[in-house]
C-alpha cells in the first residue's frame, strides 16, 4: 500500500495554553502534508503548516483539542488516513519510513479499517492508567469515580488489558467504522474524564473495532 500526500495527512493540534510548537527537522525530507490546528493566531513554524480554528468549547481547552485529536475525519475529509501525534512528539526519522514500519509489520489487508497506536511503555494494565491518572488530580474525582465504576459494570476484563499511550494514532479515519469508533471515544471524554487512553480501549469494544498497538 502506498500512503502519499493525496492520501494520508500529519497533523497535531495545539489548543490554549501550550510550551510552543515543537519543530520537526526530519519534515524537510517528507513528501506529506503537515499541519498543526491551533487556536493561537500568533503561532508560526518552518517545519508546520498552522490554520487557524475556533475552540469548540471556549471555556474547555481539553475537550476542544481531543475534537481534533479524535475526530479527524471532522477536519480532513479529504483525505483517508491521517497521522496524529502529540506536541511532545519528535520525530526522529523520515514520516514515510515510519509508517511503514508500524503498518507492515500489523496490518495485512489494507481494505480492513485501520487503528494503530502504541502501548503504553511501562504500565501493565488499565486499571493501574486509571489509578496514576486519579493520584495525579488529572480531572475531577468525580469523574474519574463514575468512569471506573461504569467501565467496571460493563466489562471488568477489560481492565486488566494493556494501556495505550494515545501520543501516536495512525487511522483510516474516513472509514465508517473509524467514524463511529471516533464518535464513541470523544463522547466518552465528554462523559468521563479528558484522559482519552482510559477510554479508547472501551470505546473500541463498543463499536466492535479492533485496534492495533506496537511497541
Amino acid at each position: 500500500m502506498e500512503f502519499n500526500s493525496k492520501n494520508t495527512i500529519i497533523y497535531t493540534a495545539l489548543i490554549g495554553e501550550h510550551e510552543g510548537l515543537n519543530e520537526q527537522p526530519c519534515f524537510k525530507d517528507s513528501n506529506f502534508r503537515h499541519v498543526c490546528l491551533t487556536d493561537d493566531e500568533s503561532l508560526v513554524s518552518n517545519n508546520w503548516e498552522v490554520f487557524y480554528v475556533d475552540r469548540l468549547f471556549p471555556k474547555d481547552q481539553y475537550r476542544s483539542q481531543r475534537n481534533i485529536k479524535i475526530r479527524p475525519h471532522l477536519f480532513f475529509p479529504e483525505y483517508k488516513y491521517s497521522l496524529y501525534f502529540d506536541n511532545t512528539v519528535v520525530l526522529k526519522t523520515k514520516v514515510e519510513n515510519f509508517i511503514d514500519e508500524i503498518f507492515s509489520k500489523h496490518i495485512r489487508n489494507i481494505e480492513d479499517p485501520f487503528f494503530i497506536l502504541p502501548y503504553h511503555s511501562f504500565r501493565e494494565n488499565l486499571i493501574s492508567e486509571f489509578y496514576e491518572c486519579y493520584k495525579n488530580n488529572l480531572d475531577s474525582e468525580f469523574r474519574f469515580i463514575e468512569q471506573i465504576t461504569d467501565y467496571l459494570r460493563i466489562n471488568s476484563l477489560a481492565m486488566k488489558m494493556k494501556p495505550y499511550w494515545g501520543g501516536i494514532l495512525f487511522r483510516s479515519h474516513m472509514h465508517k467504522q473509524l467514524i463511529n469508533l471516533s464518535d464513541i471515544w470523544f463522547s466518552h471524554i465528554l462523559r468521563y474524564t479528558r484522559r482519552d487512553q482510559l477510554s479508547i480501549i472501551y470505546s473500541a469494544l463498543q463499536s466492535d473495532l479492533k485496534i492495533t498497538g506496537f511497541e
